[in-house]
């Protein structure tokens, strides 16, 4: 994995058109320019939930989403390495998605650079209260579900997705004593992991930034990509920082 590496997720772009999802397109393309002026190289590593919802049919590549694609692919030939986990709303990922980078990760993976170990997750399933979306992730994610939706006529899914979007749109508004709650939750489980000899645990999902140093290592909780403004972590072969583009 080529240096620097730039850890962000959660953009969620949408495949239908507006002037807030114009601008976000802007915003992502105007990033991976900025990044590869800085650097002739390096990675970059999504960290799920790039896409509001994706699916791909058989023989059927995805036009809605074209010019992410093609801001992938630039900054791709200028010489970076991407690599993608998937998120709970990008999961059903195929040969299209896999073709724009350099490796592509159902579940949590791990890396190692410059003896520094990484534990990457999107983070979603991570709460123990989560318990019924666990139950609900495996349904989805399993090969019969994924044979069933793809026999729907590609408008109808359409309108399931939008549906689904438009009622969770507030699902990760969180008070502050629910924000304790995860944040404790989360802690935990990075603990673990640093127990097990990880230096960086690493996920999005929850639209909000944190960051707890744990005995030997540390948890980063990276916030949403918008608009406005991107959440994200690099690493350059020493130490790990979180930037706001």
């Amino acid at each position: 994995m080529q240096l620097p590496i730039y850890f962000f997720g959660d953009t969620h772009f949408k495949f239908q058109k507006s002037s807030q999802e114009d601008k976000k397109i802007e915003k992502f393309s105007q990033f991976l320019k900025t990044i590869s002026k800085e650097n002739n190289k390096g990675s970059l590593f999504i960290m799920g939930d790039l896409f509001d919802y994706y699916f791909e049919y058989k023989n059927k590549t995805p036009e809605y989403y074209k010019e992410i694609f093609v801001s992938l692919n630039d900054i791709r030939k200028k010489g970076f390495d991407i690599y993608f986990i998937a998120g709970n709303h990008d999961y059903w990922i195929g040969n299209h998605l896999k073709s724009h980078v350099n490796d592509s990760f159902l579940n949590d993976t791990t890396t190692e650079i410059n003896n520094k170990k990484f534990y990457i997750t999107h983070g979603d399933g991570i709460l123990s209260w989560d318990k019924s979306y666990r139950l609900l992730r495996c349904i989805l994610r399993s090969k019969l579900f994924v044979t069933l939706f793809s026999l729907l006529p590609e408008k109808m899914a359409l309108k399931i997705a939008k549906k689904i979007s438009h009622e969770r749109k507030d699902s990760h508004y969180l008070d502050q004593e629910r924000i304790n709650r995860v944040h404790n939750e989360l802690d935990s489980f990075a603990q673990q992991k640093i127990d097990e000899g990880f230096n960086y645990v690493i996920m999005g999902h929850y639209h909000h930034s944190y960051q707890k140093t744990l005995d030997s290592g540390e948890l980063i909780l990276l916030g949403e990509c918008n608009e406005r403004n991107y959440n994200y972590a690099v690493f350059n072969g020493d130490k790990l920082e979180i930037k706001n583009f």
